[in-house]
């Protein structure tokens, strides 16, 4: 286990292998079983060039014959920690897609207990949807002594277009707080007085300090001495990004949270030097609080775009390792065989400017897009469209990709492959699809490149392009 670092996959399969009792705080906000798919958008104006979207997560779940295999492994298991629970709560559910999330959540979350020492704490990040049924889980496996309070987040949700919807308008998030046993850190948090109650200290000493007389006590009370308003298990001062419509730490991410929310968090349930983990890190907000408040932490993604996102604009820190994400050839070829769309997702990232491409089907083959931060001088399109391919070069699929390319006025395309593609027939219908100029400089309209050549730091020709995030220009071959 190393500490201040990032691990892309599954938390499950990194957690395992961790020692016990090493966390002193873990916070989770895993998918909510909320029956959607998550996309991050991308482009200023939404238009068809600039425009592009890439799953964060399918927070959609089904009883199949995943979903079995982990039920019959924890019911067969008395000694797991959501034994009895799992059993009730399959009882209660039946062989549904709620139940599939749930023996997914209760693998990992059997870990957590396990990694949180003995003075540790755990909060896990919730919505209606599944919250009463991961109490119930949480019960199981962390113990009911050591449920310590349900946190309401108070979302303070605009209307707007919901208050259409027949019924009431959801405006708050659940936060689960645990505890591993009953002795733990805590930290006390306060609040700001409000006006009228200072405003009672209307007196002052020979010193400038403000204070009342406290008639009962027959002494003074001074206002510097009261820490403030002892903080509630209701939390409404915290804004969501739902209750303004720009942000400067607003990352784009859909499920992202405010840095002030896991400051809260982190301040109350840990102190300097303590090993803070987030297993589904997503954007970074807890490792970002984390590490702004001199504490270790440890992030984990099952999304290589997450652990780029948080490396490159969340924390700006390219020193910081990663374990997972392909740093040679076989780790490439493993993630290739084995997770065919994240090693897409990551190929596309490599190349600058660039964003995945959410959609597997109907899009002929594109799986990145982006957009040039200048006009060509000889063509009317910004367009940049990138295909990758894990396996065996096909004429076929290239062939398709400059058809794709032609039908979407593509200005340049770059067909990804996992090793270079030594077919000179293609690398001929490639160079006869000419260029584009901008300014004084030339770049090919269609270029090959090999995954090999990452690792070599060979990078394709690039005009310069536009932040896929932003829209402001950046350098070519930034990445």
């Amino acid at each position: 286990m190393d500490l201040d670092a990032l691990y892309y996959g599954d938390c499950l399969d990194w957690m395992e292998h961790w020692p016990d009792h090493s966390v002193d705080l873990i916070y989770l906000d895993p998918p909510f079983n909320s029956n959607a798919s998550y996309n991050i958008l991308f482009g200023r104006d939404g238009d068809a060039e600039g425009g592009a979207q890439f799953r964060a997560f399918d927070d959609t779940w089904h009883w199949d014959a995943a979903a079995v295999e982990r039920y019959g492994r924890i019911e067969g298991a008395a000694a797991h920690p959501a034994h009895s629970a799992i059993i009730g709560l399959h009882t209660a559910l039946g062989p549904t897609g709620m139940m599939a999330y749930l023996t997914y959540m209760a693998e990992r979350l059997a870990h957590m207990h396990r990694l949180l020492k003995p003075t540790g704490s755990i909060y896990l990040h919730c919505d209606p949807t599944a919250s009463h049924y991961l109490k119930v889980l949480m019960d199981g496996i962390f113990g009911h002594a050591n449920f310590r309070r349900e946190v309401v987040w108070n979302l303070k949700t605009a209307s707007g277009y919901k208050s259409q919807v027949n019924g009431y308008i959801r405006g708050h998030d659940t936060i689960l707080y645990y505890t591993h046993g009953e002795r733990f850190t805590f930290n006390k948090c306060y609040l700001p007085h409000k006006p009228e109650y200072i405003a009672r200290f209307r007196k002052m000493d020979s010193e400038g300090r403000r204070y009342r007389d406290d008639r009962p006590g027959n002494r003074r009370q001074y206002l510097d001495t009261t820490k403030g308003v002892a903080l509630t298990d209701v939390w409404s001062d915290v804004m969501s990004f739902q209750q303004y419509s720009s942000a400067e730490e607003l990352m784009g991410y859909p499920t992202q949270k405010p840095l002030a929310l896991l400051e809260r968090i982190i301040q109350a349930s840990s102190n300097p030097g303590d090993v803070v983990l987030d297993p589904f890190c997503g954007c970074g907000t807890a490792v970002d609080a984390a590490r702004r408040l001199k504490r270790h932490w440890i992030g984990i993604d099952i999304s290589a775009f997450a652990i780029d996102l948080i490396r490159e604009r969340r924390l700006k820190d390219s020193r910081i390792p990663v374990h997972g994400i392909p740093f040679d050839m076989p780790a490439a070829r493993k993630l290739a065989r084995e997770r065919p769309f994240d090693f897409e997702s990551w190929a596309v990232t490599r190349l600058t400017g660039f964003a995945p491409n959410t959609r597997q089907r109907g899009d002929g083959g594109v799986d990145g897009r982006g957009r040039l931060a200048v006009q060509p001088d000889n063509h009317d399109s910004k367009l940049a469209l990138a295909q990758v391919k894990g396996g065996a070069f096909h004429a076929s699929q290239f062939r398709d990709f400059r058809g794709v390319m032609e039908r979407d006025r593509a200005a340049v395309g770059y067909f990804v492959t996992l090793d270079p593609v030594t077919s000179s027939q293609a690398r001929q219908e490639a160079a006869m699809m000419g260029d584009i100029r901008i300014q004084a400089s030339r770049y090919p309209r269609m270029q090959l490149w090999p995954i090999s050549d990452y690792f070599e730091d060979r990078m394709p020709m690039m005009p310069p392009m536009t932040d896929p995030y932003t829209g402001e220009p950046l350098q070519p071959n930034l990445l």
